[in-house]
Order: C-alpha cells, then structure tokens, then sequence
C-alpha cells in the first residue's frame, strides 16, 4: 500500500516538472533559427502531451489497483484478469450459448462476438489523427505537402551544388583543367574581351601578342598549357600573370574559349610564331 502511495506521488511530481519545463522548452526553441522554431515547438507540444496522457494513465491504473486492495477479498478481481476483459470483452467459454447464432457452415456454429474494444479504441485514433493530420498539413502554414518538401529540397540541393562547384573550381590547375561547357566558353570570350584583347586583338589574330588562332604556339598549344600560360604569364614577353586577377574557373574559361577560336582565320592574322601543336583537344 505504502508504494502505491508513493508512485502516485511521485508521478504526480513528474507531471509537475513537465508543466514547470515546458515554458523554458518553448523559450529555448524560441531562440533557434526562425523557419524551423515553429516546427520545434509544434514537435515539444505534442511530446510533452503523450508524455502527460501516459503519466495520467499511470496514475489511473494505479488508482484501479488501490481501489482494488481496498475491496474485500471475496469481491477483490485479479487487476490483470479485469483490464484483458475490458480490453477484448470476450465471452467466457461456459457463457457462449448467449451469443450463438443461427449460421451454420460443416456443423460449425457462428458466435456474435463484439469487436474488441482495443480495436474501436485504434480505429477511433486514426480518426482522430486524420483531422489533426488534415490541420497540419491543409491549414496550419508550418505543414508541408511533398510537393512543398521537394521543392524545398530542390533549393537546398542547388544551394549546396553551388557551394560544391565553387570548391571545386578553386581545385583547377595546369594538371586537370579540361574543356569548358558552351556556357563557360561564353563566359571565356567576355573575360577575354575585356582583358586580353588589348595585346591578341578582339578575335585572337594577335597584335602585340602573338595569334592565339593558328596552330602554332610559343608555350605550348592544349588547354592545359593555355591555363598555365595565363595563369603565370610571360614576364619576359611583357604578359602578366593573370592568377591573381582571375579564378581558376575564370582562367578555365578563358582558356577554354582560346581553343574555341582555333582556325577561325580572322582578318588581318599576324604571321605564325612557335611551334606547331600536334595534339588534339
């Protein structure tokens, strides 16, 4: 009796903490990131809520225990043996002439036996998660469909592709630069515009510069000594080292559109210079 007593005390002081610590949970949620406090909160909530249900439970079920030790022995049922009763509500084998029907298949009789009250119980639940789940995700702005998901997924995956490739274009060298797409040519033939026509002229046919369209080269022909021709320069010949001012991605491009414009023979092509480059790109 003394360890009923004391149970039921010492749910009693759980489910006092859980009420005094929920303000300080919330206010803690409060001070994380705004798109996800409401979510948090929301998730608190309803823990805190099964948390209380199983607490008074506990406390029924202890109560029924109490009043079960206090009945006379004579009148006193085993706890157990009650709660499965209510729980299935069967019939005792010596009672189930009272609920025998008239259906009978190879000599078997059919009894009307009630659903089993855990059942009801179970099916009554998902009835009433359907309308909180209908609340959720229909009315409350903190649910999101899957198509809302996806779609926040989708950015957050494009967020970090972002992120990769700009790591991964601080990675690029003389040792694995490769041909840029028909994109990062365009963007190549702007840089080159701006920065290197001055010395190439406007189309690569070479100026101060020697031709960049024909197959002959001073420094080596290919998209990797092209990078490495920018990116260090030619001190010597009056070419500055371009890697401070430009990107390895930027030097990629530019790179790139440089072999783009091999034999388009422009007007006015200054005479070859260097070596022929045999290679293929």
């Amino acid at each position: 009796m003394k360890r009923i007593f004391k149970d039921f005390i010492n749910m009693k002081s759980i489910l006092a903490l859980l009420f005094v610590l929920s303000p300080f949970i919330s206010k803690a949620d409060a001070v994380g990131s705004a798109p996800q406090s409401a979510d948090m909160f929301s998730i608190i909530i309803l823990v805190i809520l099964v948390l209380i249900t199983l607490v008074l439970l506990y406390i029924l079920f202890t109560l029924k225990v109490f009043l079960d030790h206090a009945k006379p022995k004579a009148s006193a049922e085993p706890v157990m043996s009650g709660f499965l009763k209510k729980l299935t509500d069967t019939v005792p084998l010596d009672q189930e002439e009272s609920i025998l029907t008239d259906h009978v298949y190879d000599d078997i009789r059919e009894l009307d036996n009630n659903l089993p009250p855990w059942w009801k119980y179970m099916f009554y639940a998902t009835i009433v998660f359907s309308f909180v789940y209908i609340y959720y995700y229909h009315f409350n702005e903190n649910g999101q469909l899957q198509i809302e998901e996806y779609t926040e997924e989708l950015a957050v995956a494009e967020k970090e592709k972002e992120a990769y490739m700009k790591l991964a274009a601080n990675s690029i060298d003389e040792t694995n630069v490769k041909l840029a797409d028909i994109k990062g040519i365009e963007k190549g033939k702007g840089l080159f515009v701006q920065n290197c026509a001055a010395c190439h002229g406007a189309s690569g046919e070479g100026g101060v510069g020697p031709n960049l369209t024909d197959p002959y080269w001073l420094h080596g022909g290919g998209v990797k000594n092209v990078f490495k021709t920018i990116k260090y320069g030619v001190p010597q010949k009056g070419m500055i080292s371009w890697k401070a001012q430009l990107s390895p991605s930027a030097i990629q491009e530019v790179a790139s559109y440089i072999i783009s414009i091999q034999g388009s023979n422009p007007a006015n092509g200054k005479a070859p210079q260097g070596d022929k480059y045999e290679g293929k790109e």
